[in-house]
């Protein structure tokens, strides 16, 4: 078993490990009324990008509830920042 963790964790060193590491909710401009949850995921490697997955909600509250559950897939070790655009333009 010692040697499988120590493979498991030389691994992670090399490959490291996809966490995520910033939240963006903000409206939809393509569905008006509707909610868009971005989660960038970073793998902890200086030089190696970011990556970003997307969900379009229904509330601001569901796409919270989406940010949650990539979190749950894409573990961190520290708090995330997330970042809700809730403001709106008034023209005029």
């Amino acid at each position: 078993m010692k040697t499988i963790d120590r493979l498991i964790i030389k691994a992670k060193k090399k490959c490291g490990v996809d966490r995520l590491v910033l939240a963006f909710v903000y409206p939809s401009e393509s569905e008006p009324g509707k909610w868009i949850a971005r989660g960038d995921i970073w793998n902890g490697k200086p030089g190696s990008g970011v990556t970003y997955a997307t969900c379009t909600c229904e509330s601001v509250d569901d796409a919270l509830n989406a940010l949650n559950e990539l979190s749950e897939q894409h573990p961190n070790n520290k708090d995330i920042t997330i970042i809700i655009d809730d403001l709106e333009e008034e023209s005029g």
